[in-house]
């Protein structure tokens, strides 16, 4: 089974960009080795680096760019290429990767790996990296599509994924099997808990009440202005607070 894998972009202005998108040695890898991992042990066709937004120019020894900013893929590129053998580092590669332990083959495998990776320059989110990538794929008659990224955001890759699978029938002809893979760094000060997921209604015994379609309202408002978006959350919270003064006194609504 022919296998892709897509390293979603990661957003070059975040704090510490390098723990969430490289990761620290020797326990935590970040996107690009777990990416790099998963395509070894899949012997993936291609790895498609996604991309986002965001611009940053290259600083980094001989690589270095001279005034033009950078995509996240060209960027994390540039870095893997600057960083490659640091991925020895990693327990991962020395435990999974056979070649880790001849220089001559871990050579040959580093020209290789990077003649797989493709870039996506274009995308502006996650939901457009999905696209591009699984066109992508398409081309190359992949069936097994896996996604890599942090534990506080593949959850929403993978239902951005399978919405885009479902919505669209190019996809149904010769449909993808998917699989997400994540890293094990995640933003900073954030942990996989802190992600949280509204299901639709679906228990006999619970409320009907779609409360995830408002929460999906909420979201949408992202991009007021700041001091209404402030005034909003303040709001909101006022109500909660309301309601979980009665629901935790045992006087629920």
């Amino acid at each position: 089974m022919k296998t892709g894998v897509l390293v979603h972009g990661c957003n070059l202005n975040i704090e510490n960009w390098r723990h969430v998108a490289w990761g620290d040695p020797p326990e935590h890898l970040g996107r690009i080795p777990q990416g790099l991992l998963v395509a070894r042990q899949f012997d993936a066709e291609v790895l498609v680096f996604g991309t986002g937004a965001s611009e940053k120019e290259f600083r980094l020894g001989e690589a270095a760019s001279s005034g033009r900013k950078l995509v996240e893929s060209e960027y994390s590129m540039e870095y893997l290429r600057q960083y490659f053998d640091g991925l020895l580092q990693f327990k991962a590669f020395q435990r999974q990767v056979p070649e880790s332990s001849d220089p001559h083959l871990w050579a040959e495998w580093r020209t290789e790996m990077l003649s797989r990776i493709v870039l996506d320059t274009k995308s502006q989110n996650t939901l457009g990296e999905l696209v591009a990538a699984f066109d992508i794929f398409q081309e190359r008659d992949i069936q097994r599509v896996v996604l890599v990224s942090s534990p506080s955001h593949i959850v929403r890759c993978m239902r951005d994924a399978m919405d885009l699978l479902a919505r669209n029938d190019r996809y149904q002809e010769n449909p993808f099997t998917l699989f997400a893979s994540p890293s094990v760094t995640c933003y900073e000060g954030t942990t996989p808990a802190d992600v949280v997921v509204v299901e639709p209604p679906h228990r006999p015994d619970r409320h009907v009440v779609p409360t995830h379609r408002r929460i999906q309202r909420m979201m949408t408002l992202q991009k007021l202005d700041n001091d209404e978006l402030v005034q909003l959350i303040e709001e909101f919270d006022d109500l909660l607070q309301r309601y979980e003064h009665k629901y935790f006194s045992n006087q629920r609504p």
